[in-house]
């Protein structure tokens, strides 16, 4: 632990270890199910992001990704070949062609979303009276997280013992918290951390 942060030894420990096994848990369950519908991390952004933006060009995408146009154009070609997305007419070259998800592409993001949502209820009912302390937990979580302190931004991140704002007033990455819950839904079911 370094020397001035304030949290004991003990403490700090188990949070570490209650942090990871919980993402250990949660990432096994996304793999598995990202497993079951042959695709890959990557693929996946690649649907969320044309969900989000019809029409975007491979060199959108790329920047998006933070990858090569190249690497972009195979992960494109694999989406296309299953039927997972279907490219638009009208530019000469394949980096300009409009891209969009297609009829099977938004129905396995459906079938994602149903089963992460199911997940995350399950979850809920388990947690019984504790639901509410957990969720604001996590709420503080991801306030403390978003900017990531690991980059230098966190500009939110309050000292020990700070109380965080009522999750009615709380701002969360420029939005308001409305429904913690139904941001945890979105989350498990994006299968990814946000759309930096």
């Amino acid at each position: 632990m370094p020397y001035n942060s304030g949290v004991p030894d003990d403490a700090l420990s188990r949070f570490r270890t209650a942090y990871w096994r919980a993402f250990r848990e949660v990432d096994t369950l996304r793999v598995r199910q990202w497993e079951r519908s042959r695709v890959t991390v990557p693929q996946l952004r690649v649907l969320y992001f044309l969900r989000r933006h019809p029409g975007a060009t491979t060199g959108q995408l790329a920047r998006h990704l933070g990858i090569t146009v190249s690497t972009t154009s195979g992960l494109v070609i694999k989406l296309v070949d299953r039927g997972l997305v279907v490219r638009g007419r009208g530019a000469d070259d394949r980096r300009r062609e409009p891209l969009e998800i297609s009829e099977a592409g938004s129905a396995l993001l459906g079938e994602l979303s149903e089963d992460g949502r199911a997940l995350l209820g399950t979850v809920a009912e388990r947690l019984g009276d504790d639901l509410d302390s957990v969720t604001r937990a996590l709420e503080l979580l991801g306030d403390i997280m978003v900017p990531s302190p690991l980059d230098g931004s966190a500009s939110d991140a309050r000292p020990a013992g700070a109380q965080a704002a009522p999750s009615s007033t709380r701002a969360t990455n420029g939005s308001r918290t409305k429904n913690s819950v139904q941001r945890l839904d979105a989350a498990a079911a994006r299968g990814e951390r946000s759309d930096r």
